[in-house]
């Protein structure tokens, strides 16, 4: 079972980092995934504006979503 991390990731890579699609994917509020992206940084203490930071991210997302395929 994913966690809401997880899904909320996963989904926001899957849709090229669109916060509308990912939201309307999750069935949630555009609002509301600001605010998961927002507990996602603060609790991962890193910026989704980073490039270097979103590249790691995207990189275990992908890594992990293959390893369990």
């Amino acid at each position: 079972m994913y966690s809401q991390i997880e899904q909320t990731l996963e989904a926001y890579f899957d849709n090229n980092r669109s916060a509308s699609l990912t939201a309307k994917q999750l069935h949630i509020h555009v609002n509301t995934f600001y605010q998961r992206l927002k507990k996602i940084e603060e609790k991962m203490n890193i910026s989704f504006t980073n490039s270097e930071h979103l590249l790691k991210v995207q990189l275990a997302c992908y890594l992990k979503k293959f390893h369990y395929s």
